[in-house]
């Protein structure tokens, strides 16, 4: 008993130690310290702003907060973070609203009382039934002295907002900006280049109407197949930027053998699975990010098969990355439920048959397992990728047979 009430002792001496800390300008100096250490690691814009939120409502002592972010070419202030609302993405004008003031301003809005200050708009407590009371808006300046931001923070535990609150959010805030702006430039190279990706595999699927959107669809198979084998994050990632660029090598190829109807002879089709090796080679020249590296060898191997006989290189199952395998199946499933010149839509059952009987030799029996897990999913996405599909009307298309196995799907299947 005297060894539980000195324990119990010990833990209120150590949280009135922690609190005395807290009300201390150096160890809410520590604090800010501390936490710009962590903000400046967060590179996710979207979790930048959940850290801050988090942070400001701890230093201020507060019951909400929430950080909006200046968006100057809509003219607004957004945020997907507020703190204690539940609210999804928050959108409003610049100059509307206390927030919007604050961004079009940079003054700072401390407010002892809110349903005594005009500026306030009570609409929001009367959907929610909550009761703001006081509410502190400041601005969060960039480097260039644009307002980038805003913090506004509701509800202060015990009392109003102080002056001292103010000075702990504008030392918070110089760290913030900093965080902030580094997080949108890097979502602006990320934009930048998941757009160059994107362009790339347009220019290929534009040279042949009868596979118009076919990069596309392969990228949204292979993101379904690779849930389904647990794949997540950047893994899952790469696996779509390899997709969609699979067939990038096709730029190469010449229009008398690419867009071809029917058979292409011996010399035609070797002349056509040059464009494997090419894709790798082409990518090559691309500098990936560290993490996105093998990114050109998957796209590389979606031809290598199982039993060593695919190209470019005739790899052993053992050397076929993971990725290729999933893109080697989503470029099967694409060509044969989708409509070419040589050949009609096959239905999912026939697809999956297909498949079943490629597994071992030509494709990863792991993966067309995984197709067959996921063959709701795969039918969903392959309803929604119906519009990408050329039409009947299409040059060439009129040359599709109406029911059987093409000679070019006899070839895949053996």
């Amino acid at each position: 008993m005297t060894e539980k009430r000195r324990s119990q002792g010990d833990r209120r001496r150590a949280q009135r130690r922690k609190a005395d800390r807290r009300q201390t300008p150096g160890s809410r100096l520590d604090l800010i310290l501390d936490v710009t250490r962590r903000l400046m690691s967060i590179t996710d814009l979207d979790a930048l702003l959940r850290d801050m939120a988090t942070v400001t409502t701890q230093l201020l002592d507060a019951d909400r907060a929430t950080i909006f972010i200046v968006d100057r070419e809509r003219g607004e202030i957004w945020s997907r973070v507020a703190l204690g609302t539940g609210a999804g993405e928050i959108r409003q004008a610049i100059g509307v609203g206390i927030a919007g003031m604050v961004a079009a301003t940079g003054e700072t809005i401390n407010i002892a009382d809110a349903y005594d200050d005009p500026r306030f708009n009570p609409e929001p407590d009367r959907r929610t039934g909550y009761r703001t009371k006081t509410l502190l808006t400041f601005p969060m300046t960039g480097q260039n002295g644009r307002v980038i931001g805003v913090f506004q923070v509701v509800n202060k535990n015990g009392g109003e907002f102080t002056s001292d609150d103010e000075d702990t959010l504008s030392s918070l805030g110089a760290s913030a900006a900093v965080a902030v702006e580094n997080a949108q430039l890097l979502a602006e190279q990320r934009r930048l280049w998941t757009t160059l990706i994107e362009t790339l595999a347009v220019t290929i699927d534009a040279r042949d109407q009868q596979t118009a959107g076919h990069s596309q669809r392969v990228t949204r198979y292979a993101e379904v197949i690779g849930r389904a084998l647990g794949l997540e994050g950047i893994e899952l990632e790469k696996r779509r930027r390899a997709a969609l660029l699979h067939d990038y090598g096709k730029i190469a190829g010449r229009d008398q053998f690419l867009l071809k109807p029917g058979k292409l002879d011996e010399a035609e089709f070797e002349y056509m699975k040059a464009h494997a090796e090419k894709t790798g080679e082409f990518l090559a020249h691309l500098v990936f990010p560290q993490d996105m590296r093998d990114v050109p060898v998957i796209a590389s191997q979606h031809h290598e098969r199982m039993d060593g006989k695919g190209y470019p290189r005739g790899l052993p199952a053992e050397r076929i990355l993971l990725g290729a395998r999933i893109v080697a199946a989503a470029d099967v499933f694409d060509a044969l439920t989708a409509p070419r010149y040589y050949k009609p839509a096959y239905t999912l059952e026939k697809t999956l048959e297909i498949m079943d009987g490629m597994a071992g030799d030509h494709l990863d029996p792991v993966v067309v397992s995984a197709v067959r897990r996921s063959v709701h999913d795969l039918d969903w996405t392959l309803d929604s990728m119906k519009h990408t599909w050329p039409r009947p009307g299409d040059e060439g298309m009129a040359a599709a047979p109406e029911s059987g196995l093409s000679e070019r799907d006899k070839e895949a299947s053996s």
